[in-house]
C-alpha cells in the first residue's frame, strides 16, 4: 500500500482539517485493482454523494450508480489534464467513522490508473480529486451559512416579537395612566357627592325633627 505526501485544506463543520489521497488496490464490481482513496473528514456519505453527483456532470457523459454495487460509473469521462482516453471511471463512496472514503478506478483499455504507469494522468487524478475535495467543502460551508442565517432569522423574530411586546406594555401603561385619571376625576366627584349627601342628611334629619315636635303637640 504506498500513500502519497499529498494533503489540501478542507474545512468541514468549523473545522480546519485535511483531506488525505492514498494509492491502493481496492476490490471492486471487475475485480481488484489499483485504486486512489479521498479521505474526506468530517463529512456524510449522504452529502458527498449529492456533491459528487453534481460533480460529475463536467465530465460531458452520463453518471449513473449502481445499486447493486453501489458504484457511480461515468463511461468515456472527459477528465481535464488526463493525455490517456478512461474508458470508464468507477466511484464508490464509504462511510468511515466521522469520515468519507471516496474510492475511485480509472479503466484504461483494460489497465487501472496507477503513479508508475500513468504519472501524469495520476498527477491529473489527483488534481480532479483535490477540486472535488474543495467542493464538498464548499458545499459544509454553504450549509453552516445557511444554518447561520437561519439562526439569525430566528434572532431577527425574536426581536421583532420584543419590540412588539414592548409596544404593546407601553400602550397598557398609558391605557393605565388614562384609567388612573379618570379614575382620579371619579374618586373626586365621588367625594364631592358623599359630601352632598351628608348635608342632605342633616337637612333630612331637621325635617324629621320638625315633623316629630309637630307630632309632640299634637298628642299635647
Amino acid at each position: 500500500m504506498k500513500y502519497l505526501t499529498l494533503f489540501i485544506a478542507f474545512i468541514a463543520c468549523s473545522n480546519l482539517a485535511y483531506a488525505q489521497l492514498e494509492e491502493s488496490s481496492k476490490a471492486m464490481s471487475t475485480g481488484v485493482n489499483n485504486a486512489i482513496i479521498l479521505d474526506i473528514p468530517n463529512s456524510e456519505t449522504k452529502v458527498v454523494e449529492k456533491v459528487w453527483k453534481s460533480f460529475s456532470k463536467d465530465f460531458n457523459t452520463k453518471t449513473r450508480k449502481d445499486k447493486k454495487t453501489d458504484e457511480w460509473q461515468s463511461a468515456s469521462p472527459f477528465l481535464s489534464g488526463f493525455s490517456s482516453n478512461v474508458d470508464n471511471l468507477y466511484v464508490r463512496i464509504e462511510d468511515s467513522g466521522e469520515n468519507t472514503k471516496l474510492i475511485s478506478w480509472y479503466e484504461i483499455e483494460g489497465d487501472y490508473l496507477n503513479s508508475e504507469s500513468y504519472p501524469e494522468d495520476f498527477d491529473a487524478a489527483q488534481v480532479l480529486l483535490m477540486g472535488f475535495a474543495l467542493e464538498v467543502a464548499k458545499t459544509y460551508t454553504m450549509m453552516e451559512l445557511e444554518e447561520e442565517e437561519k439562526e439569525l432569522k430566528k434572532i431577527e423574530s425574536s426581536l421583532k416579537k420584543l419590540k412588539r411586546e414592548k409596544e404593546t406594555y407601553e400602550k397598557n401603561i398609558a391605557d393605565y395612566e388614562n384609567k388612573i385619571i379618570e379614575t382620579e376625576k371619579k374618586i373626586e366627584e365621588n367625594v364631592f357627592e358623599q359630601e352632598k349627601s351628608k348635608l342632605d342628611i342633616e337637612s333630612q334629619l331637621e325635617v324629621i325633627e320638625q315633623v316629630k315636635q309637630k307630632l309632640s303637640e299634637l298628642d299635647n
